[in-house]
């Protein structure tokens, strides 16, 4: 079953349909939690005919004025080149943080368009990568994501002892929540390092599906030292390789 709010000419939704382009069709525009959860293998769409893989494409096309994510992430995985200039234009009118990065990312994967990396700095620069852009990051899919998440390490490797104390005492004594606030407010602050520091930590030791045991994580120091030796950085950008292709196999 196809939802009515999306753009399927009749003809098409009818069918009848290959295996591969049904599984298209229920995927993007029926049952899409699989997909927009990152839980679905992609490798069907290799099954595509040239035909279907064309229809496919207009499709999506007709459907990236919805702006769901889903939809403009459609367009790399069909390697739909020809629709980057309507992605540019999409840009250009897109207000939203968070939609100017995937649109930008897919531009990013569909001809390295550097804008992808001017939307990843103006989002590192105003804080608000968030869990969803640090993802992201990785899309850049070489060497260039690591340093990008080497540098928003913090610049400590623990917490430091004002910290640590404040930790301790703002959640126990009268008033806590006036004691919690200035703690808190230094998490936050905190928080794209702390996730810098787990997507390096998973890269090496884990992968998408695989979490680290905080107490096995290389500190943030490390990564700073290491960041230059050629066969860290080998391994490192091998490592990613392997993450995103587990992705597109939805693992």
């Amino acid at each position: 079953m196809l939802k009515d709010s999306y753009d399927v000419p009749e003809e098409v939704a009818r069918g009848p349909h290959s295996a591969a382009f049904s599984e298209f069709l229920r995927n993007w525009f029926g049952d899409t939690g699989a997909l927009t959860h990152g839980e679905l293998d992609l490798t069907f769409l290799e099954d595509l005919t040239p035909e279907e893989l064309a229809l496919a494409r207009e499709l999506v096309r007709r459907n990236l004025k919805l702006k769901q994510n889903h939809i403009i992430e459609g367009v790399s995985a069909l390697h739909d080149v020809g629709a980057a200039p309507i992605l540019r234009t999409m840009l250009e009118e897109e207000s939203d943080a968070s939609r100017r990065l995937t649109i930008a990312g897919v531009l990013w994967k569909l001809a390295k368009d550097p804008v992808f990396i001017e939307a990843l700095d103006r989002a590192k620069a105003s804080g608000s990568l968030g869990p969803s852009g640090m993802l992201k990051v990785l899309w850049l899919d070489d060497a260039q994501a690591i340093d990008f998440l080497i540098d928003l390490l913090p610049e400590e490797d623990g917490e430091s002892a004002p910290w640590r104390i404040l930790r301790r005492i703002s959640f126990r004594l009268p008033f806590r929540p006036l004691l919690a606030r200035p703690y808190l407010a230094h998490v936050h602050a905190n928080e794209e390092g702390m996730l810098a520091l787990s997507l390096l930590n998973r890269l090496e030791f884990g992968g998408p599906s695989n979490a680290v045991d905080r107490e096995r994580w290389r500190p943030p120091s490390d990564y700073r030292k290491r960041r230059h030796e050629p066969a860290f950085r080998e391994s490192m950008t091998a490592a990613l390789h392997r993450w995103n292709a587990e992705i597109k196999n939805g693992r």
